[in-house]
């Protein structure tokens, strides 16, 4: 830097313009490329255990990451303007580049942020409010590890933000999220559904064909993060077979309306089997 900065005092005005811009887009350049390295580094590092989840996703994600997505908006506009501004005329890619990524990155910030709004603030979805599908010793024991775990128990369970009913809030949130009725018997219907548990990559924890229930675990790819799903098959009482689905994150109060999706996706493809 010191020699730069030489270089800059003795340097004709025209050069010296030029020696600045050109520090300017490689600051530009570093701050981009790194703007979304810190994501995926809070994400893994968080995943791999590397550091706690505060810090991974509260100090890196939330507080950080952001701040470097605007530096590299800011950054962006300066070196649009001294590419325009001086001759020859070049980092027009590394400005834009940088503009990109800041939009980009603020967009989908802001888009999660617009979610969390709207969306009911759970992380526990079932098709059955009423008779739900319990979780035996095999997922139990599991989340009886996991420090700061989220509750099980459904009835009477009442959001951290609204402190409203989960049964109520889902209800009004996830109207099409219900039990789905099949013509085929319970012992065809466990194959289909073990076979979509495996495609979809969840883990199982346990499968007992004769008590009609599947249980597993979807971990994320970011952050690591462990959503716990219990499949319950029974005889409909009109003939066929009777599905629920519940899907319940270990850890976090909104799962963004993750656990929603994953229950629709398997009654959808199971329907479709």
């Amino acid at each position: 830097m010191t020699t730069a900065l030489t270089e800059t005092n003795h340097a004709p005005k025209g050069t010296r313009r030029q020696i600045m811009r050109k520090w300017v887009l490689k600051l530009t350049f570093v701050i981009t490329v790194f703007a979304p390295l810190i994501f995926m580094i809070g994400a893994l590092g968080t995943k791999f255990g590397w550091w706690s989840l505060d810090f991974g996703f509260g100090t890196l994600v939330r507080n950080i990451g952001p701040k470097i997505l605007m530096l590299s908006g800011l950054l962006g506009i300066v070196s649009l303007i001294l590419a325009g501004a001086i001759k020859p005329r070049k980092g027009f890619f590394t400005a834009a580049a940088a503009l990109i990524v800041a939009m980009a990155g603020l967009g989908y910030a802001k888009g999660v942020g617009n979610k969390v709004a709207n969306l009911p603030f759970i992380h526990d979805v079932t098709t059955d409010t009423q008779d739900v599908p319990r979780f035996t010793a095999a997922i139990m024991e599991q989340r009886a590890k996991v420090q700061g775990v989220n509750s099980a128990d459904y009835v009477g369970k009442r959001d951290a933000r609204d402190k409203e009913l989960v049964s109520v809030l889902q209800t009004k949130a996830f109207p099409d999220i219900r039990p789905l009725i099949l013509s085929e018997e319970p012992k065809v219907i466990f194959g289909k559904a073990e076979a979509i548990v495996k495609v979809f990559g969840w883990d199982i924890a346990s499968n007992d064909v004769d008590a009609g229930v599947i249980e597993a675990t979807h971990t994320t790819f970011w952050f690591g993060f462990e959503d716990d799903v219990i499949i319950r098959i029974r005889p409909s009482e009109g003939g066929g077979t009777v599905v629920d689905v519940r899907s319940l994150s270990r850890i976090g109060g909104s799962d963004i309306g993750k656990n929603a999706q994953r229950v629709r996706a398997f009654l959808k493809k199971l329907k479709a089997a």
